[in-house]
């Protein structure tokens, strides 16, 4: 029987490739198991994204095959961190940014109406017991007027499904610059319309 040497370089443990396998292979379930435990409401909603969140628990899988030193615990225990926080960063970073789902525009045209009038979803909107198209327009002409700093390209980039960080990162500021923003132009938005 061959035994296999560990040596520690710059604070990390080689390993060879046969004994990298072996880990792997001995704890594949445990990607499946992460998956289905902590996933499911994730792929209901994104049922073809199965296999790239499968793929994403086996990179986070393999990386800790080439850092896992036993001194620090038990080898499922440090890949449990690894594999969750590779699918944590898969689903909220790259899913939201790729797979958003779009917020339309008050002005968008939705469809043309028998007189060859464009019907806008603010149209729509009035229609709605909820939503008061008076409110809409006095929203609308709240942001043309106010002086608050780049407060259309923020609204702007709202209605298109940016986060604050997102915004924040366009406009070169901070998030918590852009809250105070959007709560000030709450607050403008809420005495006019008293």
């Amino acid at each position: 029987m061959m035994k296999i040497f560990h040596f520690k370089l710059d604070g990390d443990y080689v390993r060879s490739l046969e004994e990298r396998n072996k880990l792997f292979e001995d704890n594949i379930n445990l990607v499946h198991f992460i998956i289905n435990r902590y996933f499911k409401s994730f792929l209901r909603r994104y049922p073809y994204l199965k296999e790239d969140l499968f793929q994403e628990g086996y990179i986070g899988l393999y990386k800790t095959t080439c850092c896992f030193d036993e001194s620090k615990g038990k080898f499922s225990t440090i890949a449990f961190s690894y594999i969750s926080g590779h699918l944590k960063r898969f689903t909220t970073g790259y899913v939201k940014k790729h797979y958003r789902n779009d917020i339309d525009s008050f002005e968008k045209c939705i469809y043309r109406d028998n007189y060859g009038e464009e019907i806008r979803i603010e149209d729509r909107l009035a229609g709605n017991e909820n939503v008061d198209i008076e409110n809409v327009r006095v929203i609308r002409s709240c942001i043309k007027r106010s002086e608050i700093k780049d407060i259309q390209k923020i609204v702007c980039l709202r209605e298109k499904g940016y986060t604050q960080q997102e915004i924040s990162k366009v406009l070169g500021t901070s998030q918590t610059s852009i809250y105070r923003r959007l709560k000030k132009l709450k607050t403008e938005i809420n005495i006019l319309g008293k």
